[in-house]
């Protein structure tokens, strides 16, 4: 499987591999971001990390064999009378041994195995959620920078239609026409569009800089989504249907369920202080001596018989086989304790998978109906965008006639900028909820991106939207 993720990983960054110069899509950025994203890299190096602590567990339970050897020289002097020793004792010798442990039964290390075993589902669900959540974060990321770019385009208009306005009214004040009272409203009016178009431009550089904290990368030119994108309700267009699906397949709550299984296993694990543990051990010895030097030794030499030897040199093999069984009685009340926390453990794992099932329930009901409910806005939008601006250019008129005052001129025009804003704001919201749906049904792949990316280059994406607004796709994720 790692091997499967470097390559699909390096196939991706040969992909993405394009000049700046031009306006990035929605999938280039992707692309880099999965290189690029500290926060998915730690992910998916969690998942491996954690993976590990099963062969870890396992080994505990399988044979144990180990080598040891003990080479030796031994040199000795002896003076005096009553010393066994006459003159100088050398030996060189070596002892080998093989030991070979096999547990038998030790339910604590079986438990604790089925423990990492759900541990490492729970991460591998979790990198599938880091996966999809990347492509959340990218999405947002990328279409703020859009709708800051559409702020500050609307602000430059709002701006430079200001200006118009005060020149004319210090013009029609210069030859008498209007009141002093005409400019300064006016001035006010421009003055307030400047601020609006300064914090636009600091908002836009600011989210940039935040897309550039995923990738790594800072984007001066983003490819625009069209004003002909197509705008479809979800497929089936049935909520409970969606609930169903995010919660058999939703990856946050595949984590926590598997993070419940862990936890129950703990509690057998800790319980498993009662109980004894059976280990078998076979040993295989051999100890080797070779008589160096004697020089004058005493018939009677006597250190230490076994290993000294009359004449030249000796060996001794020994095997030997033991049951070690182990029953603890009292350890303080350590394995009670121990207990207790795990239960509680378990509970709190209980009670964090109830809460992300609600809050996912709750997600996927509220993207739904962002979904239906920004189909509708994004029509209102434009006809509210169309009479604002009719009724500017009417008020304009009277004004100039002596019909309409300046103020209600000025109002106007603010009105039209924040029209413009909230179509703006609701153009990347429902693109954002389509995501989001997929997020939570846990259904959401590089598949949907790219059906997304064909409406940034004006396409109709016919052929994807059927993707995108379904239940399924084809998924990029890691068997859990």
């Amino acid at each position: 499987m790692k091997k499967n993720i470097v390559l699909v990983l390096f196939f991706l960054f040969s992909m993405s591999i394009t000049s700046l110069s031009y306006a990035a899509d929605l999938l280039q950025v992707y692309k880099q971001a999965l290189f690029s994203d500290p926060v998915y890299q730690q992910a998916i190096a969690q998942e491996l990390a954690t993976g590990e602590n099963v062969p870890i567990s396992r080994s505990y339970l399988l044979p144990n064999l180990g080598f040891q050897a003990v080479p030796s020289i031994l040199k000795a002097t002896g003076s005096g009378p009553a010393s066994t020793v006459d003159d100088t004792l050398r030996e060189r010798g070596y002892t080998y041994s093989l030991t070979l442990t096999q547990t038998i039964f030790d339910v604590a290390q079986t438990a604790n195995l089925s423990q990492q075993k759900a541990t490492a589902k729970q991460a591998l669900a979790t990198l599938n959620a880091a996966s999809q959540d990347l492509m959340i974060r990218v999405a947002k990321a990328y279409f703020q920078v859009l709708q800051d770019e559409d702020f500050l385009r609307a602000s430059g208009s709002a701006k430079v239609a200001f200006k118009q306005q005060l020149d004319q009214a210090t013009q029609q004040y210069k030859v008498g026409l209007k009141t002093i009272t005409d400019v300064y409203t006016a001035e006010a009016s421009y003055q307030g569009s400047v601020a609006d178009y300064i914090a636009s431009e600091t908002n836009l550089k600011d989210d940039q800089e935040n897309l550039r904290a995923i990738t790594g990368v800072l984007y001066r030119s983003l490819a625009k989504l069209s004003e002909q994108f197509p705008l479809i309700s979800p497929r089936p267009k049935n909520i409970n249907a969606w609930i169903m699906t995010a919660a058999r397949q939703n990856w946050q709550i595949k984590a926590n369920q598997y993070a419940v299984v862990a936890s129950k296993e703990n509690i057998r694990q800790q319980f498993a202080g009662h109980m004894p543990t059976v280990n078998v051990e076979g040993q295989y010895l051999v100890d080797f001596v070779n008589d160096m030097t004697r020089n004058n030794l005493s018939s009677e030499s006597a250190i230490d018989g076994s290993l000294f030897h009359p004449h030249g040199t000796g060996q001794t093999h020994q095997s030997e086989v033991s049951l070690n069984v182990n029953f603890p009685i009292y350890e303080g009340g350590l394995v009670v304790a121990q207990t207790r926390q795990a239960q509680d453990q378990y509970q709190l794992a209980v009670q964090t998978l109830e809460q992300q099932i609600r809050s996912t329930m709750t997600s996927t009901r509220q993207s739904y109906l962002g979904i239906l409910a920004g189909i509708s806005k994004l029509h209102a939008d434009k006809e509210t965008i169309k009479a604002a601006i009719s009724s500017l250019e009417g008020m304009k008129e009277g004004y100039k006639v002596g019909t309409e005052i300046l103020v209600n001129v000025l109002n106007q025009q603010q009105q039209v900028l924040d029209d413009e804003k909230q179509y703006a704001l609701d153009r990347y919201a429902y693109v954002n909820n389509l995501l989001a749906l997929k997020e939570a049904a846990g259904t959401l792949s590089p598949d949907d991106l790219a059906a997304i990316n064909a409406w940034l280059r004006g396409g109709e994406g016919a052929s994807s939207d059927h993707k995108l607004h379904s239940q399924s796709s084809k998924q990029r994720v890691y068997k859990v």
